[in-house]
């Protein structure tokens, strides 16, 4: 299928604007949906905290609550009278008073001896969370089941007479009540539904004017995600028919454990109604500029096609042999430089075949002068024929001598020639002798230079492992001198303690003393208490624990002198081996000193043995490359021998065949006279 030009440029305007288009339309619906998801799902998380908020009110509300009743003189007085009358009418009062949905009052076994909100008295509430704490004593708020309330948030409050329990106070909100739900739909405009476990409790959700209570939830990844993982989820759901943003997140009772969910959801079609029309107008937008696009591509590619179009007719003439024809294009871009070049190529085609014509013209008049030349030129050969044989006779005679002659002379080179090339042949025998001999030198010159490199090389070795050693030795000094220093001033310390140990001797002396008199004054109590009868007994008592606690500091005194006394031999002993170290290191230093002046001395030689032995290396190596030159020269001689004595060989080939074509000439110098 053949496509004009025109046609493809409108293709790709229009490809590109579909692309551009379509590109556009989804980006923008991605980026539309998910500015209205993220929205929603903002909205979400403050409706859920709003909800969160309410409960945490209710729950300050309910500690107010029942702390306030718990520390009324009157209730007090009521349950320890057992006056009920009187609790339920003060029940209902607060009940108006604060809003709560209802309020129960039991005694200290559990058993309910009124309610605000109902007639009902004498069940048992004992195994609620709340009022088993209460009964020991604590204050508490959470959400629970009950049984004239369902499911709600309580609180329980111990009602105490100095420190004994009389009953419990329980006020609360019903959660499952309709009135909660619609609160929720009506300050925050969501629908709400408080579920038991997964059974919808209380919803504002209707169906056929109904509220869809008592059914079960079946998303199983919300009740897995929800009640046994306990996290919040987030969704898009279809309820009813509808589509929503959902939040479920867990009810946590006072036990601890998943009692139930809460649940927000927020219409879709609001939202979806306005993506909609987002999505319509950027629609009709993209094919208002698609439409612009288009039109403006058509009139791009007519401005195009056109004078491609002329180009392409004027060409086909041309191409049929029609050099007359004429293009007119306007343009100046690159379709007007093509034109001008096509016009151009065809003036210079007219020129070529202008100049083709004359070509032929000359060539036809060069071949008639050919055909006049070639007979001039067979009359010329028929007389040369004439004058070829009176010639060739005349010559021959002076050919004949001219002969001999050359004859004798090729003998004569022949006979030198031979003689030059023995002489050439000894030269390049002598030759060859002569470069053998100096690659021998070249080799024992080269050897005596590696041998001088690797001794150069193993003298800086030995200089660097001199100098090295120098280092080591230099340190050693350094640590040696460094030890000396400490073990003076290890001996220093050592004296101090020695004076230390000297001075706590003295005053073990002191304390032993003491410790004596101690003893003695104990005894001479001990004395006066036994002379003292009873009255002195306590005091004596004491006077023989002081003695014993002396007999102890005694022995102790003797235990810490002998101790100090083997302290002061040990520093002693100590203090002359560090004597005797610091006179060792001394003659160490002493030594090591010794030992880097020699090695300096050794580096030194080793230096001067380095230069020298470098000195005969670079000698050596001068020597090999002046060996290596002779050597050239001397195969250079060998090499122009060689090609002497081919040149003379040549020379005698060449002799010889000079004086066998001498001898042929002799013989067509006889049959030319013959002839």
């Amino acid at each position: 299928m053949k496509v004009s030009i025109f046609g493809k440029l409108i293709g790709v305007v229009v490809l590109a604007v579909l692309l551009t288009s379509s590109v556009l339309f989804f980006t923008t619906n991605h980026y539309v949906a998910k500015g209205f998801d993220e929205k929603a799902l903002e909205e979400l998380n403050g409706f859920q905290g709003a909800v969160r908020a309410q409960i945490e009110d209710w729950e300050e509300l309910l500690e107010a609550v029942g702390f306030l009743m718990s520390s009324n003189f009157e209730v007090q007085h009521a349950l320890q009278q057992n006056d009920t009358q009187m609790l339920k009418e003060f029940a209902r009062d607060v009940m108006q008073q604060t809003g709560v949905d209802f309020l129960t009052i039991s005694d200290r076994n559990g058993v309910v001896v009124a309610r605000g909100h109902s007639q009902r008295t004498g069940d048992s509430v004992a195994n609620q969370v709340n009022v088993q704490r209460a009964l020991k004593g604590e204050s508490s708020v959470g959400i629970e089941h009950g049984t004239e309330v369902k499911f709600s948030v309580r609180a329980g409050f111990p009602v105490k007479m100095g420190d004994r329990i009389l009953g419990v106070v329980t006020p609360g909100f019903n959660l499952g009540s309709f009135a909660f739900v619609d609160d929720v739909k009506r300050r925050f405009g969501v629908e709400a539904t408080i579920f038991e476990g997964d059974t919808r409790l209380a919803t504002t959700i209707m169906r056929d004017g109904q509220r869809v209570v008592g059914t079960r939830m079946d998303n199983q990844q919300v009740l897995s995600t929800v009640l046994q993982q306990r996290q919040t989820y987030f969704d898009r759901n279809m309820i009813l028919g509808q589509n929503y943003d959902t939040a479920y997140w867990p009810i946590i009772n006072s036990r601890g454990e998943v009692s139930g969910m809460f649940f927000i959801g927020v219409p879709r079609n609001v939202v979806e109604e306005a993506q909609n029309n987002i999505l319509m107008s950027i629609l009709l937008v993209s094919l208002v500029v698609g439409g612009v696009m288009i039109a403006v591509g058509i009139l791009f590619a007519r401005s195009l096609a056109l004078p491609i179009r002329n180009a392409t007719a004027f060409a086909t003439q041309v191409a049929q042999g029609n050099l007359d024809e004429q293009l007119e294009v306007k343009n100046k871009d690159e379709i007007g430089i093509l034109a001008g070049a096509l016009k151009t190529m065809v003036g210079n085609l007219k020129i070529k075949i202008q100049e083709a014509d004359e070509k032929a013209r000359e060539a036809a008049l060069a071949a008639q002068q050919a055909r006049e030349a070639t007979e001039e030129a067979m009359q010329a050969k028929e007389q040369a024929e004439n004058a070829k044989r009176e010639g060739m006779l005349q010559a021959a005679g002076q050919l004949e001598g001219v002969i001999e002659q050359m004859t004798s002379a090729s003998e004569q080179l022949a006979a030198q020639v031979e003689q030059a090339s023995r002489g050439s042949e000894e030269q390049r025998a002598r030759t060859g002798e002569t470069a053998t001999a100096m690659e021998e030198m070249n080799a024992t010159v080269l050897e005596v230079a590696k041998n001088a490199s690797q001794a150069a090389e193993a003298s800086d070795q030995s200089r660097t492992k001199a100098e090295d050693g120098a280092k080591v030795v230099t340190a050693s000094v350094a640590a040696i001198n460094k030890v000396q220093q400490q073990a003076a001033e290890m001996k220093n310390n050592l004296n101090q303690l020695g004076q230390q140990a000297e001075q706590i001797g003295r005053i073990m002396n002191v304390i032993e003393d003491i410790a004596d008199q101690t003893n003695l004054l104990a005894l001479n109590a001990a004395i006066e208490a036994a002379r003292a009868g009873d009255a002195g007994r306590g005091f004596a008592v004491v006077a023989d624990e002081v003695r014993k606690l002396a007999e102890k500091t005694m022995n102790a005194t003797k235990e810490v002198g002998q101790a100090i006394s083997a302290i002061q031999q040990g520093t002693k002993a100590n203090i002359q081996g560090m004597d005797q170290s610091v006179h060792a290191i001394e003659q160490a230093t002493d030594l090591a000193n010794q030992s880097g002046q020699a090695l300096k001395e050794i580096l030194a030689l080793a230096e001067q043995a380095a230069d020298q032995v470098r000195s005969i290396a670079t000698a050596a190596e001068e020597q090999s490359a002046t060996s290596e030159e002779i050597n050239r020269g001397v195969e250079d001689i060998n090499r122009i021998a060689s090609e002497t004595n081919e040149v003379m060989s040549q020379s005698a080939q060449a002799v010889s065949d000079l004086a066998r074509q001498s001898q042929d000439l002799q013989n067509l110098v006889r049959q030319m006279k013959d002839s």
